[in-house]
């Protein structure tokens, strides 16, 4: 009888494991004033290739939608209904931010992003002077099929380059919260990088 207890509750745990085919990966997400609400959320998705024949040379397919909500939570939620599976941002490499929005201040945006445990603070975060659905829906990279590494690549070329910076959102969220120093992010028009302070 003991034996069969300790059978019943080791085999327990197995039920909780969540496959990889019910989460949906986002690989960029941007943040804009709404028209109707406070926010437009654009997520990019990686599209999952079930025959696992696409071509090397062909770029991997991504999907990109926008839902409006007054805060991020909200339309995590929302978006969360419309693709019928659990948004995971454990691959998450570009937050991206319209100049507009990040003009009325980015505090209550910060804070909930830095509470996703899934928000990796390695993410770049990027202010666009476009649009950030706008910005995401034209960045096609030319050299790279895989536009997670798109996005984690370009920002590593300060190293090389020292035409961009690599900044995180977490060492931008420090600099936020510290009073010493003033917090700082890539400014990017399309094709061109430059930083702001």
């Amino acid at each position: 009888m003991l034996l069969s207890w300790l059978l019943l509750f080791r085999l327990h745990g197995s039920y909780s494991v969540q496959s990889i085919d019910d989460l949906a990966y986002i690989v960029a997400f941007g943040l804009d004033k709404g028209d109707k609400s406070e926010l437009k959320v654009t997520f990019e998705f990686t599209r999952p290739n079930t025959s696992g024949e696409t071509p090397a040379e062909e770029a991997s397919p991504t999907i990109i939608n926008s839902v409006e909500a007054n805060s991020i939570d909200s339309a995590i939620n929302l978006m969360n209904t419309y693709v019928s599976k659990e948004i995971n941002f454990s691959h998450c490499q570009a937050v991206v931010i319209s100049e507009a929005l990040s003009a009325e201040g980015l505090s209550k945006h910060l804070y909930t992003m830095m509470n996703k445990v899934q928000l990796r603070p390695d993410a770049n975060i990027i202010i666009s002077k476009c649009l950030a659905k706008d910005f995401i829906q034209n960045t096609q990279p030319n050299l790279e099929n895989l536009i997670a590494k798109y996005y984690e690549i370009v920002p590593i070329s300060s190293e090389y380059t020292g035409y961009t910076a690599n900044t995180t959102i977490g060492d931008f969220f420090n600099r936020f919260v510290c009073t010493t120093y003033e917090p700082c992010a890539i400014l990017r028009c399309y094709q061109h990088f430059y930083r702001v302070w």
